[in-house]
């Protein structure tokens, strides 16, 4: 059986690793740095809080972000699958495979800023930004690992009654370029609101959905724990009866420097990408808005909405295939169908293309992808005006994949301009274990909502950034 090949299955057995964690991630914000008085940091989740002085943020180093987060699979059961590089030792585990849910949907996010500036000017507080950001949604059903692991012979099946239904299957990435300009402004003593307008450059996308996925056989004569991977002609010859892969499946993608290898069949067979071929693929605009309000002296709400757009991609970098399945039907008459029948059910791809037989249109549609965008709302008691405060706030990640909340305990300590520190705890994600801790040293910040215990640690995310104060607060 021939394979995608070269960078682009590389990159997807690394996404695929990220599917396996089988929950969602948080990107691109920390929690755990939402009160923080003196952190700019959290204004990716409410642009009504700015912090105590202006900043400016050194190229790249200045905010680099990445996370990701599991249900089931440990940091350990990823590194595995890395290190086999996709092939079958991880879902021929017994642990691994007893480790995944029903579905295992996963979201990952990275970022880093290129330019990131912030000051004070009378009662607002203005800022820019040019970033890099990148988020991955995933869903994939346990039933697929039951398939391959049928498939490599782990499993007794009667294969003249064999049905397994691995439907509803996503791969969803989408890379761009933000630039952003912000305002946040002091209406009165009580109330503060904040808002940023976002242009995006998007780089690529890639959208695979493979709504239904059964493969059914009434095969007579085939060992129960057959390995079809190493089917011998011994084996093909004695199988009778009939077998079908019914696939109804959509490849949208949009990037410079993708391209897809047609078979004399006329399906996609092949993927090549060329990095270095990367430029603009789309256009599009994003917003946030927010609000801060101080009931009391020492009691105030916030919300905001962050993320809230969407990007138009180019028909020049488009390109669409749909599955066409109608000759995969097989039966043990003619030889040569029974054959070809065995090498793409003994593949042992999780994305597999000749399974999938994805024809590309010869006009692609127009696309338009949205954001994931977050809600935020939170609430801060001060204990010591300035200083200490206790804060709880409930964030809610929308996608058309996975839609994760969480709510976030945290006590913050301010002691002066240049120095803060915040202790959280999340109950809802992580199986109740998400301790997070952020921490300001004058120009530094570190942050994280989920500590990392070692490789058997479910739950990963991290912040960092240096930055140059700038300014005081007037």
């Amino acid at each position: 059986m021939q394979s995608m090949t070269g960078a682009l299955r590389a990159r997807l057995i690394a996404v695929l690793a990220l599917v396996l964690t089988a929950g969602a991630a948080w990107g691109q914000f920390v929690r755990s740095s939402y009160f923080m008085e003196g952190s700019q940091y959290r204004m990716s989740l409410n642009p009504a809080l700015p912090p105590d002085r202006g900043f400016v943020n050194l190229p790249v180093v200045g905010n680099i972000n990445a996370s990701s987060r599991s249900d089931a699979l440990s940091v350990n059961d990823v590194l595995d699958i890395f290190k086999n590089g996709g092939h079958d030792e991880y879902y021929t585990d017994d642990e691994f495979f007893n480790k995944l849910n029903d579905r295992n949907k996963a979201t990952v996010s990275i970022g880093s800023d290129l330019i990131s500036v912030g000051w004070w000017h009378g009662k607002g507080f203005m800022s820019f930004n040019i970033s890099l950001k990148a988020d991955g949604y995933v869903n994939v059903p346990k039933e697929l690992f039951s398939f391959m692991r049928d498939m490599k012979g782990l499993n007794s099946n009667d294969y003249s009654d064999y049905h397994r239904d691995m439907s509803d299957e996503e791969l969803n990435i989408n890379a761009y370029t933000e630039v952003g300009a912000g305002y946040a402004r002091q209406v009165n003593e009580r109330l503060n609101i904040g808002g940023r307008v976002k242009f995006l450059m998007g780089q690529g996308n890639l959208n695979l959905r493979v709504h239904r996925a059964v493969a059914q056989s009434n095969l007579y004569g085939v060992d129960p724990n057959l390995d079809w991977s190493s089917a011998g002609f011994r084996d093909v010859i004695r199988a009778r009866g009939t077998g079908s892969i019914d696939i109804d499946a959509t490849l949208e993608s949009t990037a410079e420097g993708l391209k897809y290898m047609i078979n004399d069949r006329g399906y996609i067979e092949r993927a090549r990408f060329k990095g270095r071929n990367m430029g603009v693929a789309g256009l599009g605009a994003a917003i946030d808005f927010g609000l801060a309000y101080r009931v009391t002296d020492d009691i105030e709400l916030s919300a905001a909405l962050t993320d809230l757009g969407f990007i138009s991609w180019y028909d020049g970098c488009t390109q669409v295939a749909h599955s066409n399945t109608s000759d995969l039907t097989f039966d043990s008459h003619a030889p040569g169908d029974i054959t070809r029948f065995f090498g793409i059910m003994g593949s042992g791809e999780a994305i597999n293309l000749h399974l999938l037989r994805l024809m590309p249109e010869e006009t692609p549609s127009k696309r338009r992808t949205m954001l994931a965008s977050t809600l935020a709302v939170g609430g801060k008691y001060q204990l010591i005006k300035n200083k200490l405060n206790l804060g709880v706030l409930f964030t809610d990640r929308f996608s058309h994949v996975v839609d994760r909340s969480e709510l976030t305990f945290s006590v913050n300590y301010h002691p002066r301009s240049l120095l803060d520190f915040s202790l959280s705890y999340s109950p809802i994600l992580c199986g109740g274990s998400s301790i997070g801790l952020a921490m300001k040293l004058g120009p530094l910040f570190m942050g994280t909502d989920y500590m990392y215990f070692g490789n058997n640690a479910k739950c990963c995310n991290m912040l960092v950034g240096l930055s140059i104060p700038l300014g005081q607060k007037p």
